[in-house]
């Protein structure tokens, strides 16, 4: 089974203060009007259980769109909304038919750094530094603003699949959803 954990880096920005979005369709509705520039995604593949860096949009999707599974940290309304803006709804459907974990919100966490500190303590202080030197990895072959892009959704991509083993294992499933 090929399972893909993924996150973008983008222009996306959600003030919260506007109100808490908890589907797609909310996410869709206060963003309609804007438009998004994507950065940067990395993915990990659980089959091959390596990650793939993308600066091409289109390539992160036909690389979802070859998954069995989707997981993401609050992918529902951030990641997959990005996506579909730049590739279409109806293209997206691809994606939004397959099943999706996306782990925001599980036991309450709803930002990744939280969720690691508590679930996952001993990998916590590791949060930062995954990142740091990431970045210092991606310099070389990219300019800053991508470079860092790339150390975020890396850093992102690896604490949410270590968050979505730990969920599997607890045998939880309210944080899995099939949209399409």
């Amino acid at each position: 089974m090929k399972r893909v954990c993924f996150d973008t880096g983008s222009s996306y920005f959600h003030n919260p203060l506007h109100g808490f979005l908890n589907t797609p369709d909310q996410a869709r509705d206060y963003f309609s009007e804007e438009t998004f520039r994507f950065h940067a995604a990395t993915a990990y593949d659980s089959s091959t259980r390596r990650f793939r860096d993308f600066t091409d949009y289109r390539k992160l999707f036909d690389f979802l769109a070859s998954a069995d599974e989707i997981i993401t940290f609050n992918g529902r309304i951030c990641d997959l909304i990005v996506l579909e803006k730049l590739v279409g709804q109806d293209a997206m459907q691809r994606v939004w038919q397959k099943p999706h974990h996306d782990i925001a919100g599980w036991r309450l966490n709803w930002k990744l750094e939280n969720a690691v500190k508590e679930l996952l303590p001993k990998l916590a202080p590791t949060f930062e530094p995954v990142r740091s030197e990431r970045f210092e990895k991606m310099h070389g072959r990219f300019g800053n603003n991508t470079a860092l892009a790339l150390a975020d959704t890396y850093r992102d991509t690896k604490f949410t699949y270590a968050l979505f083993r730990l969920y599997e294992k607890s045998g939880d499933s309210e944080r899995t959803f099939r949209e399409a």
